[in-house]
């Protein structure tokens, strides 16, 4: 399962639970740590974060060498905004499971969101290093926003590009090309990205904003208007909503 969150790609698979470990735990304790992993890390997608807490602590005091379990709980100090254990288990984790591409392409997210924008490219671009990756998509995406994050829109754009040659639907790819173009002034290319975009995924605040945006500019004032309404009307909190006069 593959949680796409706009900004940054999060990759969160069930499939990590593959019980790398480092110390070595009795074969019991290593199965009940397994459990107890997995039952956090579903909670963690709920949102129920007592309990992912509850049970990721538990798996991490029966088996302290699972990397699984501490990228789990990297996720979850992100989700409870204690930037500094997210860090340490982060670490601990590449520390017994070093090449795991999802796993650098989660810690790279994470360095780049707390303003290590070297670092973190260098998280995704090993990520994308291993041949096997089955989702290089996301860690290129992840590149791109930070390195865009540093004003270098020319090697953002080539980390995007690079996403949509391994998966031409990738929706936030395709987003960020068309913010992109239409920070260029090329609209039309723009819209052509955000039409593929909308083939791809549902609407959001940021594309339908994008739409009035780029419509506006092409000189199609009924096509902005409908973007205008749509956001109006299923987002009329978003900040994007507010944005529009």
């Amino acid at each position: 399962m593959k949680i796409i969150k706009y900004g940054l790609c999060l990759i969160f698979l069930a499939s990590f639970l593959a019980g790398c470990s480092g110390a070595p735990a009795s074969a019991e304790n290593s199965k009940a740590a397994g459990y107890y992993t997995q039952l956090g890390g579903g909670y963690l997608q709920k949102g129920r974060l007592d309990l992912a807490s509850l049970n990721l602590e538990k798996a991490i005091e029966l088996d302290p060498g699972s990397a699984d379990t501490h990228h789990f709980y990297a996720l979850l100090q992100e989700k409870l905004r204690d930037d500094g254990k997210a860090l340490e288990h982060f670490r601990k984790a590449l520390q017994l499971d070093g090449k795991n591409s999802a796993l650098l392409n989660n810690y790279g997210s994470h360095l780049c969101r707390t303003g290590d924008y070297n670092g973190a490219e260098q998280a995704f671009m090993s990520a994308v290093s291993d041949p096997l990756y089955k989702t290089p998509e996301f860690a290129y995406t992840n590149a791109g926003i930070c390195v865009r994050k540093q004003g270098d829109s020319e090697k953002a754009e080539s980390y995007f590009r690079k996403a949509l040659q391994y998966n031409p639907r990738f929706p936030e790819a395709l987003y960020q090309m068309a913010r992109i173009s239409q920070e260029k002034r090329d609209n039309t290319k723009a819209q052509a990205f955000l039409y593929r975009y909308n083939d791809a995924a549902p609407a959001t605040p940021d594309t339908l904003l994008l739409c009035y945006q780029i419509e506006s500019a092409l000189n199609e004032p009924a096509k902005a208007e409908s973007c205008a309404v749509a956001l109006r009307s299923k987002f009329p909190e978003s900040t994007a909503a507010s944005q529009i006069n």
